[in-house]
């Protein structure tokens, strides 16, 4: 499991998407548009989608990363992942905290070996 493809990460970016998009995104998101998901999001991430995201995500899980449970870190590492890969230029400071939060991950996963390579591929793509 890739961590943007929990539910707190997916519903943010999805959120995020589309408050800086709006219709553009709503209209790419449509299944007559043959663009997949991954290229819809390919070619509208920035800065902005990321904020937004960041925004939404906390608004749900609150501000105080402290009383944070480890779904939330992962969701919050999630939304950082998938701006990287999309090529979006990311803070040091957001991608170190994604890192951290997915190195102390203590989740229980169903293929804890699928997801211990996932994880250790995306803490090498933020510590790049």
């Amino acid at each position: 499991m890739k961590s943007y493809e929990n539910d707190d990460a997916h519903d943010a970016l999805d959120r995020g998407f589309e408050r800086v998009h709006g219709d553009v995104y709503d209209d790419l998101m449509d299944d007559g548009n043959p663009l997949s998901f991954d290229q819809v999001q390919k070619q509208l991430a920035s800065p902005e989608t990321l904020a937004a995201a960041m925004d939404l995500f906390e608004e749900e899980a609150g501000s105080n990363r402290e009383l944070w449970d480890d779904l939330d870190r992962l969701g919050y590492a999630g939304i950082v992942v998938r701006h990287v890969e999309l090529g979006v230029a990311v803070a040091d400071d957001l991608k170190a905290t994604a890192a951290a939060f997915l190195e102390a991950e203590a989740i229980d996963w169903d293929e804890p070996t699928l997801r211990n390579l996932r994880r250790e591929k995306e803490i090498a793509m933020l510590r790049r």
